[in-house]
């Protein structure tokens, strides 16, 4: 019995098919396309339009397309708190009248409207008349700061012009004193765009909030032991007033002494006993 033994072939597999690939290699059609001359070579073509086949399409940006511009706008309008929703124009135009006629408004009074010559007496509240008057509300950017350290400095200040404010902030030697000197100067920016007296901005209000997000991390303490150190940030809000407001209340303030009993530092109440003109003992 003879048993042969087959090896491998000791031929490289890249010599076996060497005459394989020469056969594709000088066959141009294959060297170049998959199918050969069965497809042609054409350069795709972007349709045209018959009416504006010579104009260019051009994408804008967001900042200079009008019609993009006008649906934001009128989505904030949408969704902005407004006056007109709470006050009647009636009641914004005697309002106004009673302005224009004493220079602010005084509640109570009778007003005569010149275009139908007809007299009314205003009566608002607390409320309508705050959303009336002129204001400008602010509020700040994110602060690196504590709310314990910005109380101190807003109670500093509170009810101060805003010049006066900015005049004593500019000197004080705290860090959030430079911080709430520039939220206030773009209260003063603001209220040269709206046309309001700058001499006669006031801080009606002024408050700090926490913002939320505070960083964290690792207190490395003795014995292997760790804390948590919390790095707050904080934002300031206020709410400034014209001098309308200041002369309003100032009119209110002397009507209500005017209107005022006089004070009795004793009781006003009949005796309850005899008076004699002699003492008892």
């Amino acid at each position: 019995m003879i048993r042969t033994f087959l090896g491998a072939s000791k031929v490289p597999v890249r010599a076996q098919l060497r005459p394989f690939f020469r056969l594709f290699s000088h066959n141009p059609a294959t060297r170049n396309e998959w199918f050969g001359d069965l497809t042609k070579k054409t350069t795709p073509e972007l349709p045209k339009s018959e009416e504006n086949s010579d104009e260019v399409v051009s994408n804008p940006a967001p900042k200079d397309d009008t019609q993009l511009q006008e649906y934001y706008m009128k989505q904030a309008r949408e969704q902005q708190i407004r006056s007109d929703k709470y006050i009647s124009p009636l009641k914004r135009r005697l309002f106004d009248l009673n302005v224009a006629q004493n220079g602010f408004f005084k509640n109570n009074t009778v007003v005569t409207d010149p275009d139908t010559s007809k007299s009314y007496k205003v009566s608002l509240t607390e409320q309508e008349i705050e959303i009336l008057e002129p204001s400008i509300y602010l509020q700040s950017y994110r602060i690196k700061s504590s709310m314990k350290k910005a109380t101190v400095v807003n109670r500093f200040v509170r009810g101060f012009t805003v010049k006066h404010a900015i005049a004593q902030l500019h000197f004080n030697p705290k860090k959030m004193a430079t911080e709430l000197e520039k939220f206030l100067k773009t209260g003063l920016e603001q209220a040269h765009k709206l046309g309001y007296n700058e001499d006669g901005l006031y801080i009606h209000a002024l408050w700090t909030g926490s913002d939320g997000e505070w960083r964290k991390r690792l207190d490395a303490k003795g014995r292997g032991r760790t804390g948590i150190i919390e790095h707050p940030y904080i934002h300031l809000k206020a709410v400034l007033k014209t001098d309308q407001t200041t002369k309003r209340r100032q009119w209110e303030q002397a009507q209500a002494q005017r209107a005022a009993k006089p004070r009795m530092f004793l009781n006003n109440e009949p005796l309850n006993f005899k008076v004699r003109g002699h003492y008892k003992w």
